[in-house]
């Protein structure tokens, strides 16, 4: 199941200069749901392109297998692996921070 989360503002924002987030989330993963949230706070910030995947569907497994990560959430900048498991709030801020700047 692919659902990309809506920008803040209710509008999709532009995918050519938006960093595309993709995110493999599982029922019932509490890191998930704080992936999730963390995300949803840095969008305000930070022009995002959130898209997430379902473990459970062949896409997010196919993905989990080839990155060979243990358990959710899985979390890829631009297509690049990021982490999975709790997602450093820090880790990533500054992860967007250097995505804006070389673009």
């Amino acid at each position: 199941m692919r659902a990309p989360l809506p920008a803040p503002t209710g509008e999709s924002p532009s995918h050519g200069d938006a960093i595309w987030i993709t995110l493999v989330t599982s029922d019932g993963c509490h890191f998930c749901h704080d992936a999730e949230d963390l995300l949803a706070g840095l969008a305000r910030r930070f022009s995002l392109h959130i898209e997430r995947i379902d473990l459970a569907g062949p896409e997010g497994a196919d993905l989990a297998r080839r990155l060979r990560v243990p358990f959710p959430p899985v979390l890829l900048i631009d297509g690049e692996y990021f982490g999975h498991g709790r997602i450093s709030d820090r880790k990533l801020t500054r992860a967007l921070e250097a995505k804006t700047e070389s673009r």
